[in-house]
């Protein structure tokens, strides 16, 4: 009797921010999430992250797969997928475990292709420019 069980639900719902919204905080969410409006925070998500054409956010990231067609300013950590789609405009550090960049997609930072997305399940991977500096390293 004196046993208690922890429950994890997990939703199969989608969260939705529309464009002309602004959201100022941080978003915590256990099913998929799109963001078509202003974000002024951070989002961790245990499904997909899209940023909409119209989506603008200024936070991290972490989630399992993303797509990302409007703006983002903070890291990225996608613990299996990630895709940059044309209109994508990142600056900040990418970790992930595998990307597609799409013709026209503008990216400033570092990117880190994390092994079995384990950075990104950790929600620590960004090492910047000692990743580089090391990748660089080992090319020559």
């Amino acid at each position: 009797m004196g046993k208690s069980q922890e429950v994890e639900t997990i939703s199969n719902g989608f969260n939705r921010i529309c464009a002309g919204t602004t959201f100022i905080g941080n978003i915590l969410a256990s099913s998929d999430i799109r963001i078509d409006g202003v974000l002024e925070g951070n989002v961790t998500t245990k499904g997909k992250f899209v940023a909409g054409e119209t989506g603008h956010i200024k936070g991290d990231i972490v989630c399992k797969n993303g797509d990302i067609l409007g703006k983002v300013n903070g890291k990225i950590a996608a613990s299996e997928f990630l895709a940059l789609k044309s209109t994508a405009n990142i600056t900040g550090d990418i970790t992930t475990e595998q990307i597609l960049i799409e013709v026209g997609a503008k990216f400033v930072g570092y990117c880190n292709m994390a092994n079995n997305g384990s950075a990104a399940k950790n929600g620590n991977g960004f090492k910047g420019k000692d990743a580089a500096a090391s990748s660089d390293a080992n090319q020559k």
